[in-house]
């Protein structure tokens, strides 16, 4: 019996340890820190990949990219269905990095400020644009300089509509 006990004490250890500060880091980031959001205004159901991850975004839905302790994403990739739209994507609540082309400095007035830290969202328009998304206490503004970017491939309705 007490050869039992021993390996129970050293896996409850290991979940103290390791398991649940990675849980509540995981669901912090959501909540907390600098975020960046993605809201899909097109007709399609849109992908954004990552090196090891990927972001599922249906017509309509704002999704989370880029959580509360990461500095920046990893390069990302826009997709829909086999269509490439966007590529050599880092996102931060500063800058808006693309392979290839000058980084898009985004200003302070841009963010949504909270008390859990900052917020920023970038949409996907149906035209296939990506712009930022200003807070909706702020009258239009101009974008910063260098976006709207424009897509590779214009999304077409009549591929992404369910029948």
């Amino acid at each position: 019996m007490r050869i039992g006990i021993r390996p129970a004490r050293v896996v409850a250890l290991l979940v103290l340890v390791i398991v649940i500060p990675l849980s509540v880091t995981s669901v912090a980031g959501r909540f907390m820190g600098d975020r960046v959001y993605l809201l899909n205004s097109t007709p399609c159901r849109v992908v954004v990949m990552e090196q090891h991850d990927g972001h599922e975004a249906n017509p309509g839905e704002t999704v989370l990219i880029k959580s509360g302790f990461v500095d920046r994403t990893p390069t990302m990739m826009v997709f829909s269905g086999s269509a490439f739209w966007f590529g050599g994507l880092h996102f931060t609540t500063d800058t808006l990095q693309v392979r290839d082309q000058a980084d898009i400095a985004i200003p302070p007035s841009w963010l949504s400020s909270s008390i859990m830290g900052k917020e920023l969202t970038y949409e996907l328009t149906a035209d296939g644009q990506l712009l930022v998304k200003g807070p909706t206490m702020q009258p239009s503004m101009p974008q910063p300089k260098g976006l709207p970017l424009k897509a590779r491939a214009t999304p077409d309705s009549k591929q992404c509509r369910r029948g």
